[in-house]
């Protein structure tokens, strides 16, 4: 049951604020009940140091001895058993007198002070409960040479009972604020995560086939979760098009070279037969070969971390370099350190290998590329110029319109290019074609 509940958000929500919430109210009563009883007991400091005042204002020397009229001005003191007791001890420790109220108490505190001394207490005297008791050290004479500790002592009691009712009533009120504070939090807390239940209804309903994407206006801490799920969702929904699609186009353009296939005669001319054979087995090869590349092509995943384009450029222009050994190009880079391409590393390769294999075959020696990341930091742009040929704007049209199919490419150039269009529009992104400065074409991609 435990770990059921702690399996879920509001359950370690709802353990972590109650530890934190029962820590803080048992600080702040400790803290409250320490502040009270020193409130308290400061209070009764002062009280009962009055009453010291009180008996030596009223005493008077007679010999070695003090005396102290038999009725003194608190009333208390003369009442027996009253809670309040009067008393005096001399340098010895001897106690030499005692209040009226003193009757039934045999022990008293009467360690000896020095002169100015004085000390307040809480102490159990005997089997006679706990006292709060005030002794104060005074020379008497003219020279101070005799020596005595007035002692006054008062049940502590109606302190403690003050400190008791103090601590229920403290409690009662936090117990009412605690409770106010865990329905507070549990609405909070039920407002606080509603967006992650309305996201797990819509996923709902996406499953239930209402709605093809996570619709909801959700807070600005959920739109990157949203936003990502939305976006995997969509390249989902978009591969399974694409290799439909890619499966039609396959399937309509072998139709072509099997009919051709269908209708050889070898028993009339072997040799034309035979020639027809090889040619409509390469132009099956080619489509196969192109419509695979097109089924591969993988679709953007922007959750990835970014893939550092300038090793990749550097690897793909290595290869090319022992690929074109008889046909050398001079490549002019710009590629900043730390350009970053969002998304799968097997794209970059076919984006970037494609074009300079087609600038290498078709240029005329002289190749230029640029790559920066765009005005978004997640974005990419990169352009690839030689001085070949060029491609004329009805062949690119061709080219980038949807639909062409395979047995209509020619060997090489076709292909390649089709497939950095499939790229291009899987990450949303635009190609298009000018004349180069070099005198040939320059493609650019945005992503």
């Amino acid at each position: 049951m435990l770990s059921s509940w702690l399996n879920s958000l509001k359950g370690r929500l709802s353990l972590v604020t109650t530890l934190v919430l029962v820590a803080f109210l048992l600080l702040i009563s400790t803290v409250l009940e320490h502040a009270y009883r020193t409130s308290l007991a400061e209070a009764k400091k002062r009280e009962l140091q009055l009453h010291t005042y009180t008996l030596l204002a009223v005493a008077e020397a007679e010999g070695d001895s003090l005396q102290l009229p038999p009725a003194l001005p608190e009333q208390r003191f003369n009442q027996p058993d009253s809670g309040l007791v009067g008393a005096v001890a001399d340098q010895r420790g001897r106690i030499i007198w005692r209040s009226e109220s003193a009757v039934t108490m045999q022990q008293l505190p009467s360690h000896p002070l020095p002169q100015g001394r004085e000390v307040f207490a809480q102490m159990s005297l005997g089997g006679n409960g706990l006292y709060s008791t005030f002794r104060q050290g005074v020379a008497w004479g003219l020279e101070g040479d005799q020596r005595y500790t007035f002692i006054v002592v008062e049940d502590a009691a109606p302190l403690l009972a003050q400190v008791q009712q103090f601590r229920s009533t403290i409690w009662r009120w936090l117990g009412l604020g605690a409770l106010l504070l865990i329905v507070t939090q549990w609405l909070v807390m039920r407002w606080g995560l509603a967006p992650l239940r309305a996201v797990a209804e819509s996923l709902r309903e996406m499953q239930r086939g209402g709605s093809d994407r996570l619709q909801g206006n959700f807070p600005r801490e959920l739109k990157p979760l949203t936003d990502n799920l939305n976006l995997l969702i969509e390249n989902e929904r978009r591969q399974r098009e694409k290799t439909r699609h890619t499966l039609a186009d396959l399937a309509h353009s072998l139709k072509t070279p099997l009919a051709v296939l269908k209708g050889l005669n070898f028993s009339r001319d072997p040799r034309e037969a035979y020639t027809s054979l090889i040619e409509q087995v390469q132009r099956m090869d080619s489509i196969i070969s192109y419509q695979l590349q097109r089924a591969v092509a993988s679709s953007p995943k922007s959750i990835l971390r970014g893939v550092e384009v300038r090793p990749v450029l550097d690897k793909i222009l290595d290869a090319l370099v022992k690929v074109y050994r008889d046909k050398p190009a001079e490549v002019t880079v710009e590629c900043a350190e730390g350009t970053l391409f969002y998304g799968d590393e097997g794209d970059l390769m076919e984006l970037l290998g494609n074009l300079l294999d087609n600038a290498y075959k078709y240029g005329g020696g002289r190749i230029a590329v640029r790559v920066a990341n765009g005005g978004d930091s997640r974005g990419l742009s990169l352009a690839v110029s030689d001085n070949g040929p060029g491609i004329s704007a009805d062949y690119w049209h061709r080219v980038t319109e949807r639909g062409v199919r395979a047995d209509q490419q020619q060997q090489g150039q076709g292909i390649g290019l089709a497939v950095v269009v499939d790229i291009v529009e899987s990450y949303k992104g635009e190609i298009s074609v000018s004349e180069s400065a070099l005198g040939g074409a320059e493609i650019r991609v945005e992503l």
